[in-house]
């Protein structure tokens, strides 16, 4: 066992804890309880920091199974420590009448009773140091935990924090269904009856299902279900969950859903240009800006193509949405064989890098004063039309959910047939090896850009969609950073992986737009949860078959054993 590398990871781990008090993370993190009156949001976050930096400290120790507890508790105790240790001195230096607020505008009053949860610092440094301790030997415990009540322990964890940070959700969508939710819920927060409740019911179900081999076979228990029609009943109930979930809460869950819709039809078109083809774009929002533009410019009535103004409307828009939808899929279709004809010589970081600059052109153009008698400028194109739905009030956030959830199943069944296609094909040797690929005739110029012109088509449709839903097409909405959501709910879920993209959706853009209050701390925990993945799954959440193998395909040989390895051909 090595101790030095357990100090380490405590001294990592406390410089977390205090980083994320010092941006304010903490305070504001502090004002949400999951439990009520027993666990608030700020003690799971430096419980967390304290848990992660312990299990890696067991990590980095040593290989063995029988690593001591004391590699964690001595980590945990550390980053507990260091954290109270600063805080002591950051408190001195208050008292003794040091402007510390010059350098860290964040240390407050609010600041030490967040770190400290509500304690005096001295005191704070003992509960820090014990939490830690505490902390270390649970990551040590976890380790040497048996399967099954190490699914217990994840189960039950897992559903306090999904239900607990997600009570603005569920809170709506259990009262729309007629369930009581006083028992389970107070202040937006769980109860402790409740928590105890539920965590029992989801064990249960889960070793129940465990017992079984999983949610499909014990499906084929009911009477009428057999391992035949056990997937159309699977998508049936899926589809019933899809199309139900707006109705059963507000109008709040149905335009979370819809922006998540959003997401996946932007990530279907990455995951082909990306996942499938291999090709590193960054410039993605120039494809999101063009659809969205497009349509504007049809459908609103102070678009320049009726001779309007933002300040002198037309009386009736050039057309509506489903006219203009076909025009947009064509413009985005040339915009990305534009964009993909300069760049067909080029790979991996240098491509990066120049669709980051042709994202970046798109967005200086809209927002210049050359075009701004077409696009707008700074204030974009407003008053742009509803989607005409068959009388449907496409201003009611569910209506509108339906038709971005149509398009969004149209673009996930063409992305499956392309990726089992000829054409899928020949993207995956031209991702795996270019040269190979071209040496064995696949015509990579041409598959270049027609994943180009098809992640443009797909992404567009979520370009097209979003100022119907807005009503306005502005350039605030199209910056670098929606390229890199995009880009990072691609990786999440997995690069290649269809139910991936969907998956990084929810969890990317669905969970932050729950807990809106902590909106300006988003890239603080997009960052966490893509470092955390790309160190312990790197494949991706749901990874693609292919990209998994690709990724371990060497680790068979890293581990062969001295028995394994006299039977492993090309292994001394």
């Amino acid at each position: 066992m090595r101790q030095p590398q357990a100090v380490r990871a405590g001294l990592i781990g406390g410089a977390v804890v205090l980083y994320l008090g010092a941006v304010g993370m903490l305070e504001r993190f502090s004002e949400r309880s999951i439990i009520v009156g027993l666990i608030r949001f700020n003690l799971v976050v430096m419980m967390a920091a304290f848990f992660v930096f312990a299990l890696f400290a067991y990590r980095r120790a040593t290989g063995e199974a029988n690593t001591s507890l004391g590699t964690g508790i001595t980590a945990g105790t550390v980053a507990g420590v260091t954290t109270g240790v600063v805080v002591i001195i950051l408190s001195l230096l208050v008292d003794a009448g040091v402007d510390v607020r010059s350098m860290f505008l964040r240390i407050s009053p609010a600041f030490f009773e967040a770190i400290t949860l509500g304690t005096n610092p001295y005191l704070g440094l003992v509960i820090l140091a014990v939490i830690g301790a505490v902390m270390g030997a649970a990551a040590g415990g976890f380790r040497r935990l048996q399967p099954t009540p190490r699914t217990i322990v994840i189960t039950v964890v897992g559903t306090v924090l999904l239900l607990g940070l997600g009570a603005r959700l569920f809170i709506p969508m259990l009262q729309g269904l007629g369930i009581p939710t006083a028992w389970l819920y107070r202040s937006d927060a769980l109860t402790i009856l409740g928590a105890v409740i539920v965590s029992v019911l989801a064990v249960v179900i889960r070793l129940y299902l465990q017992r079984k081999g999983g949610f499909r076979k014990a499906l084929t228990e009911v009477p009428g279900v057999t391992p035949s029609n056990v997937r159309p009943i699977l998508f049936a109930l899926g589809a019933i969950a899809v199309l139900a979930a707006p109705w059963i809460g507000k109008q709040f869950v149905a335009d979370v859903l819809g922006t998540v819709g959003l997401y996946i039809l932007l990530g279907l078109g990455l995951n082909i240009v990306v996942g499938y083809a291999g090709l590193l774009d960054l410039g993605y929002v120039a494809f999101f800006a063009v659809g969205a533009y497009t349509v504007a410019l049809l459908t609103a009535r102070s678009s320049s193509m009726v001779g309007a103004t933002i300040f002198d409307l037309a009386p009736e828009p050039l057309t509506n949405f489903w006219v203009a939808l076909p025009i947009t899929l064509v413009v985005a279709v040339v915009i990305g064989i534009l964009i993909g004809a300069p760049v067909l010589r080029l790979r991996g970081d240098y491509l990066a890098i120049v669709t980051l600059g042709f994202g970046e052109i798109i967005r200086v153009l809209i927002l210049s004063d050359w075009l701004k008698p077409i696009f707008g400028g700074p204030q974009g194109i407003t008053e742009v039309a509803d989607v005409p739905a068959f009388g449907a009030d496409t201003n009611d956030p569910r209506v509108l959910y339906y038709l971005i959830i149509a398009f969004a199943l149209i673009s996930l069944f063409i992305a499956g047939r392309l990726k089992n296609s000829r054409v899928g094909r020949a993207w995956a040797a031209m991702r795996e090896d270019e040269d190979i690929a071209e040496g064995m005739g696949v015509s990579v110029i041409k598959y270049k850009l027609l994943a180009f012109a098809m992640g443009a088509a797909v992404g567009c449709l979520g370009g097209a969609f979003f100022p119907a839903k807005l009503g306005v097409a502005n350039p605030g909405s199209f910056t670098l950073l929606v390229s890199i959501n995009v880009l990072a709910v691609v990786v999440l879920g997995g690069m290649g992986s269809i139910p991936g993209v969907i998956v990084g959706s929810a969890i990317l853009v669905g969970l932050p737009e729950l807990l809106r209050e902590f909106g300006e701390y988003r890239l603080h925990i997009y960052g966490a949860i893509l470092v955390m993945i790309m160190i312990l799954k790197p494949e991706g959440l749901i990874p693609d078959r292919r990209r998994a193998l690709e990724l371990h395909a060497e680790e068979p040989h890293e581990s062969v054993g001295p028995l394994t390895a006299a039977a492993t051909p090309g292994v001394q």
